[in-house]
């Protein structure tokens, strides 16, 4: 389904740029998820921001999906196209006639099912194609799982998938690039809380904010951080909790407040477009994934916004949370190491400024959204250049 273009919103100043560096690109990105989450926003982020540097970018995949809705909110074409499985000849057929149709320079796909079907429809329309791994979680190396085969790169969320990719799996390392999920630094710059934001939330303005911002799916562990929270006020600390973000979990994690008896003190506001918003109120952020995280967006969101974060070493989490430099990072899977971790830096306001002031400045560094668009406009460059990366 195609819409009337209008100017994205979010690809300007981030990832715009006055002058481009390379020739406009034909791109179709492909998601067969239908949920949303940081991975369906990073897609959706960088289509806009390569839209915002000249490129002709669409989407296709999930027909019900949450991100074709977000897509064509930003005048994005979308390409509904149903995936029943990664070896679904009609699909195959009907992504590889679209590619055709649209002169197609290069086909981005992100999931599984259509790694698959892209990456088929890709190879046999004469098509170049990419692939991003956006999770941590081992691929499997046996012979039958030639998905990551496919496309002519491989571009991983942080080093130690990019790592495992080659070392394990068994790609040539030329094929295979890390590219950290750029951030928005105007967006999620620091700022002063807005007026009346705390009340409207239901949190008490008197009080400390230890926050969680993620997809409320298992492996983000807010079982930890609610065990946290319950460990932390049976201390005696002074402090409440808010949970941003919806998801499959989110009926049980309301539950589990209700269970743990923390009703009064944790704050859920479901998924919300604007967390930046949120930020300014938190006083630590806090992850506790034990798995399948690359480098977590949320995270780079509270390093720009210079709130100091605690987290666990999950995946590529240590790439960016350098213990004692940008945040505190302890072991995966323990409450309490969250929690002394946390009233480490409630009692430290100094060490909290210092942790925020460090995230800042390596975001700035390394991982603005600009810096993002550069390594991948120049992934696609050598791709359909038929060079190594």
């Amino acid at each position: 389904m195609s819409m009337r273009r209008r100017r994205p919103r979010l690809t300007q100043p981030a990832g715009y740029r006055k002058k481009g560096q390379m020739k406009p690109l034909n791109i179709i990105h492909s998601e067969w998820s239908n949920g949303w989450g940081g991975q369906e926003i990073r897609i959706l982020t960088e289509c806009l921001g390569m839209a915002g540097r000249g490129h002709r970018v669409a989407l296709a995949g999930c027909p019900t999906g949450k991100l074709r809705r977000a897509a064509e909110a930003e005048g994005l074409t979308f390409h509904p196209m149903e995936m029943r499985g990664p070896w679904d000849l009609p699909a195959i057929l009907k992504m590889r006639a679209l590619l055709k149709s649209q002169n197609t320079d290069i086909l981005h796909t992100h999931s599984s099912v259509d790694g698959w079907v892209g990456g088929m429809a890709a190879r046999w329309a004469g098509v170049a194609s990419l692939r991003t791994r956006h999770l941590s979680a081992k691929v499997p190396g046996h012979p039958f799982n030639f998905v990551y085969r496919l496309p002519q790169a491989v571009v991983t969320t942080g080093e130690s998938i990019r790592r495992h990719l080659v070392e394990d799996y068994g790609l040539a390392p030329g094929r295979v690039a890390s590219i950290p999920t750029g951030i928005d630094v105007g967006r999620y710059a620091p700022r002063e809380p807005e007026a009346g934001l705390a009340k409207e939330l239901g949190l008490d303005p008197g009080l400390p904010v230890v926050a969680i911002v993620a997809i409320l799916r298992s492996w983000k562990r807010h079982d930890l951080f609610l065990a946290m929270a319950k460990e932390l006020l049976g201390h005696g600390r002074r402090a409440q909790f808010l949970i941003v973000g919806g998801g499959p979990k989110e009926q049980e994690v309301r539950e589990l407040v209700q269970s743990l008896g923390l009703d009064g003190r944790v704050v859920m506001t479901g998924m919300r477009p604007d967390v930046e918003r949120l930020l300014p109120l938190i006083d630590v952020g806090v992850l506790a994934s034990d798995k399948n995280e690359g480098v977590p967006q949320a995270v780079l969101q509270q390093m720009a916004a210079q709130r100091p974060v605690v987290a666990a070493k999950a995946g590529d989490v240590g790439q960016v949370v350098i213990d004692e430099q940008t945040g505190l990072l302890v072991e995966t899977g323990s409450a309490s190491a969250l929690a002394a971790g946390v009233a480490r830096l409630l009692d430290d306001p100094e060490l909290a400024a210092k942790l925020g002031r460090g995230g800042r400045r390596l975001v700035l560094a390394r991982y603005s959204m600009e810096a993002m668009l550069d390594a991948t406009e120049e992934i696609y460059g050598r791709v359909l250049a038929g060079s190594t990366l």
